[in-house]
């Protein structure tokens, strides 16, 4: 699968979060759906650019920002498949996420946290602005898909996935 988006992305954002979206397991998030019609990667995409986009406007650490926000749902299965005894999937994704991220990618300390609460109040406190920011937009992206809003990279046909 190959991942084109359109000029207007910055190259900045892209500059930092390009070896993950080239990461072939990182792809396999295109195959499962978050929010009705948006899949885990779009998700993502959209967390990961509006994270990264408030942080570089105020001058906090965007690239915490962009990589956590991309990773925070970095979870290769369906939400919606059985969990292992005992686990509630609020609770569950973020460690499997931190634990995936971990695997293909030399994640921060900083990072690892923000993956870690993204689901705060279900999880733990956020401990940086970065992470704030992830949880907030996050939720924002949520709600936007559950109400079939376009926002950020979905809109316009900035991000097309094209497969060889």
């Amino acid at each position: 699968m190959e991942i084109t988006v359109s000029d207007d992305i910055s190259a900045d954002f892209l500059s930092l979060v390009q070896c993950i979206l080239d990461n072939a397991e990182f792809k396999k998030l295109n195959r499962y759906r978050q929010h009705y019609q948006t899949t885990r990667l779009m998700h993502s995409l959209n967390v990961s650019y509006l994270s990264w986009y408030i942080a570089q406007k105020f001058g906090w650490d965007a690239s915490v920002a962009a990589r956590a926000g991309l990773l925070h749902d970095f979870c290769v299965y369906d939400f919606r498949d059985k969990l292992p005894k005992g686990q509630i999937q609020a609770f569950y994704h973020p460690r499997v996420a931190a634990k995936t991220s971990e695997e293909y990618f030399a994640l921060h300390e900083k990072e690892r946290q923000a993956i870690l609460s993204h689901m705060f109040p279900l999880g733990p406190l956020p401990k940086s602005r970065e992470a704030w920011v992830i949880s907030c937009i996050d939720k924002f992206c949520a709600f936007a898909e559950f109400c079939r809003l376009n926002v950020a990279l979905s809109r316009k046909n900035r991000v097309q996935f094209s497969y060889a």
